[in-house]
């Protein structure tokens, strides 16, 4: 029995109804800040750096969500949101900045750093209304970053349409829950026949 398992919860987030929180301006920042987008297009993200590289700064001027304050950390910063991400090369100060959000009760990620983090940041598979999440636990971005790969190679992009097909025969099956369970299980069993 192997006892060194993923035990983190995955849960997925209306991030476009929180507040985000950016503490950084690089290179890091802008990965964060370009995989917020990707999935929330309309999260509304507070940046907080000391400095702003230039790409980052050009991407986020095409954006209307998104707000740079350039100024030093302060825990004050914390107050207004809801969610912390730190992706600042400042490993004292990404220290500091976790410690401010727990004590104000905000979740944390910190670029990079595992045992510092509440939650990370997967690698994402979108196919229309289907996401996938793929997490190694914070062991390996990279293999994470392969699997995206295939699986987005792997799935057709007619899947949004199945969806949607079985999203409209759930709304017309009658009876409990247990039966339209049933139902749909029949139904989509041709997902998987090997036939």
């Amino acid at each position: 029995m192997q006892t060194d398992t993923n035990k983190l919860f995955p849960i997925f987030l209306k991030l476009e109804e929180l507040k985000v929180l950016l503490v950084g301006g690089g290179n890091v920042a802008l990965e964060k800040l370009t995989a917020i987008i990707n999935n929330a297009p309309a999260a509304q993200v507070h940046v907080l750096a000391k400095e702003v590289f230039p790409q980052f700064a050009e991407a986020a001027e095409q954006l209307n969500n998104i707000t740079i304050t350039v100024a030093e950390y302060e825990p004050h910063y914390l107050d207004d949101c809801d969610i912390v991400i730190a992706a600042v090369n400042d490993i004292p100060l990404s220290k500091i900045i976790r410690d401010d959000a727990k004590q104000k009760g905000k979740l944390i990620n910190v670029a990079d750093k595992p045992e510092l983090c509440d939650f990370y940041l997967g690698s994402i598979v979108t196919k229309g209304n289907l996401k996938l999440a793929i997490s190694t636990n914070g062991k390996s971005p990279t293999v994470a970053k392969r699997l995206k790969e295939i699986f987005n190679e792997l799935l057709p992009d007619e899947l949004d349409e199945v969806l949607n097909n079985v999203q409209q025969i759930r709304n017309k099956l009658k009876g409990d829950f247990q039966n339209k369970i049933h139902q749909l299980n029949e139904l989509t069993k041709v997902l998987i026949d090997e036939k």
